[in-house]
C-alpha cells in the first residue's frame, strides 16, 4: 500500500514567535525600508521589549520616581565608586562612563534598544507571569534622526559635533552649563561590556523632551516610523518556551558568570 502523503494546510500556521516575527517584518514593508543591494546595506530597525504593553518609551532619570534626582550627582557617584570595580578596559570619555552607566541599570537619559528583534522578545517576556500584555516597538532610526533637521543621515555616533549637545563634561555640568538638545536622538554606542555587544545594543539619547511619543513628529500617524505590537499575555508562556528552542536564554543575553546561573536556574526550577 503506497505511503499517504502528509497534508499540509495551504497557510502554515506558526506560534506566538514566528507571528511577531512576521509582524516586525510587516512593520519594513509598510515603512519602505531598504534591504540593500549588498549585504550590509540594509537598512536597520531597532527593537525594545516592554513587559508591560502600558509603558512609555521614557528613560528612567526622566520616570516619576526619579524626578528629583540629580544626573550630574549621579555621574559624579558612578564614576568615583566603579573604578575599583571595573575589570575590563576603562572607559574613555564621558560617553563611555555614560553608556556604562545605563548597561548596569543606573538613571539616564539613555533608552535601551537593540537590532535583535528575538532580544527585545526576550526582554519583553522574561520571567514575565503574564498577568497582563507585553510589548514590542520598533523604530527606524534614520527616520528619528532626520527629524532633527541637523543633517545627519543615518545613526549618529558619540564622538560627532552633534552629540555633544546631549552631554556635558561633568566639570561643566558642576559649572552650570545645560544640555541644550530638546528632541532624542538616535545613537550608536561603544561597546565598553561585552553585555552590549551580545545584546545588539543601541540607544536612545533624550534631551529635554521625555517621552519620544510625545513629540510632535511621533505624534502625527502618517508616515511616522515607530511603533508598537502588542504581544497578548496568553501567548506569552509559549513565547518563553520558543525562545528557549531557538537559543535565546539568559546565558545568550547575559554572557557571564550571572547570565550562566540564572539560565540554570530557569531550566530546573518547577512551575
Amino acid at each position: 500500500m503506497p505511503a499517504t502523503k502528509p497534508k499540509f494546510a495551504k497557510r502554515p500556521i506558526v506560534g506566538p514567535l514566528g507571528n511577531c516575527l512576521a509582524r516586525l517584518k510587516e512593520l519594513r514593508e509598510v515603512w519602505e525600508l531598504d534591504d540593500g543591494g549588498v549585504r550590509g546595506d540594509a537598512d536597520p530597525l531597532w527593537f525594545r521589549g516592554h513587559a508591560d504593553a502600558e509603558w512609555k518609551l521614557t528613560p528612567k532619570l526622566y520616570r516619576l520616581e526619579y524626578r528629583e534626582a540629580d544626573e550630574n550627582e549621579i555621574r559624579h557617584e558612578f564614576k568615583s565608586r566603579a573604578l575599583q570595580l571595573i575589570q575590563g578596559r576603562m572607559p574613555a570619555d564621558e560617553w563611555e562612563w555614560y553608556f556604562l552607566m545605563q548597561h548596569y541599570g543606573v538613571p539616564t537619559r539613555l533608552l535601551d534598544w537593540t537590532e535583535n528583534a528575538l532580544i527585545a522578545i526576550y526582554f519583553a517576556v522574561e520571567g514575565h507571569k503574564a498577568d497582563r500584555d507585553a510589548a514590542v516597538w520598533a523604530l527606524d532610526p534614520s527616520w528619528l534622526n532626520r527629524k532633527l533637521r541637523r543633517g545627519i543621515e543615518g545613526v549618529m555616533l558619540h564622538d560627532w559635533s552633534e552629540a555633544q549637545s546631549y552631554l556635558k563634561e561633568l566639570e561643566d555640568a558642576f559649572s552650570g552649563v545645560k544640555i541644550t538638545a530638546q528632541l532624542p536622538a538616535a545613537i550608536e554606542p561603544p561597546h565598553v561590556d561585552r553585555r552590549l555587544s551580545a545584546q545588539a545594543s543601541r540607544f536612545v539619547i533624550y534631551g529635554k523632551t521625555q517621552d519620544l511619543m510625545r513629540a510632535k513628529f511621533a505624534r502625527k500617524t502618517r508616515g511616522r516610523r515607530v511603533g508598537m505590537i502588542k504581544i497578548p499575555k496568553a501567548a506569552i508562556p509559549s513565547l518563553q518556551e520558543d525562545l528557549v528552542h531557538y537559543g535565546i536564554t539568559a546565558a545568550t543575553v547575559f554572557p557571564d558568570l550571572g547570565g550562566l546561573c540564572r539560565e540554570i536556574c530557569d531550566k530546573w526550577r518547577k512551575e
